[in-house]
């Protein structure tokens, strides 16, 4: 099922109400985790770009988290729990991510890294002004 979300993007419900516990799936996301962690120290400093480094272990963690909130969230279902729960763990992890990506497309600009020309910096702009614009209500000067 999917569903408008508040920011007008597509956001997707759960996909059965009494799913069954698949072993298989569970097996598959546990070994993926691990196949990430290994890469993640795999690729070691000195091999590629410091800047290049980071956002590859950042988008495996990311990928990581994403992957245990699966496996987190199944297991809620199959055990009778309450997925829904894990909601806020979701979240917050975005908020970090949000706010680390934020930080790097700073840093990115203050060393001329992205200018007028870079691809994608209209959509980025307006982006961030939607969120600023939410956030003024949760935090009002």
């Amino acid at each position: 099922m999917c569903v408008a979300g508040p920011a007008g993007g597509n956001e997707y419900g759960t996909m059965a109400d009494s799913p069954k516990k698949d072993p298989e799936l569970s097996s598959r996301l546990s070994k993926t985790n691990e196949e990430l962690k290994n890469l993640q120290n795999s690729v070691k400093t000195g091999m590629i770009n410091v800047k290049v480094l980071m956002d590859f272990r950042t988008a495996t963690e990311r990928a990581r988290q994403a992957s245990t909130a699966v496996q987190q969230w199944l297991d809620a279902q199959g055990e009778g729990g309450d997925p829904y729960k894990l909601m806020e763990q979701v979240v917050r992890q975005r908020v970090e991510m949000a706010t680390q990506l934020i930080k790097d497309v700073t840093v990115d600009l203050e060393s001329l890294d992205v200018d007028f020309d870079t691809p994608g910096l209209p959509a980025l702009h307006q982006a961030v002004r939607t969120v600023s614009e939410r956030l003024e209500k949760l935090f009002p000067r």
